[in-house]
């Protein structure tokens, strides 16, 4: 009970946190859950969608309860500008990788192509048609009228002028 006392403020603080982050990861899973079924994702969309959201709530709570219990900021700072000095390093040597991850993250976003639009890429010397059939982490998934896969990086998509065939205005 001693112990109780003396850090029942932290305990107090550390249970709101908890509480508060527990509320966002639940609203943002309505968010996101009711964008993925206005747009058709597939399963595997929402697994990731989850566990991005998953772990930047993660990283967020180990961060309010560290300052919550008071934990030297400046040894904190100086763990996570080691880490991201690793990552910034690995990501550079893996910038187009980085780069389709993160268009995939716009592209699942967007509101101009979802899964089922016939879609052609209006490339330079030869335009890219088909049906798309799943939009992943790092790829389009196209479908072409021959019954051909073909995936497409997702930063072609946001980089390359895109005619959708069979456009319809998102409903509000």
């Amino acid at each position: 009970m001693k112990y109780f006392d003396m850090y029942q403020m932290q305990i107090i603080e550390t249970i709101i946190v908890l509480a508060i982050i527990f509320l966002i990861k639940f609203v943002l899973t309505k968010l996101i859950n009711r964008r993925i079924k206005k747009r058709n994702f597939s399963l595997e969309r929402r697994v990731i969608a989850a566990k991005t959201v998953n772990s930047i709530l993660t990283l967020v709570t180990l961060a309010s309860i560290a300052s919550v219990w008071s934990v030297d900021q400046s040894q904190i700072w100086l763990f996570i500008s080691s880490i991201l000095t690793v990552l910034g390093v690995a990501f550079f040597a893996q910038w187009s990788h980085l780069s389709n991850v993160t268009s995939g993250i716009i592209v699942f976003f967007n509101q101009s192509t979802k899964i089922g639009d016939k879609i052609t890429i209006m490339e330079k010397d030869f335009n890219i048609s088909g049906k798309i059939v799943d939009i992943e982490t790092m790829f389009v998934i196209l479908q072409t009228d021959e019954g051909e896969i073909i995936s497409v990086p997702n930063n072609v998509m946001l980089q390359k002028p895109i005619k959708i065939e069979n456009y319809e205005p998102p409903k509000l």
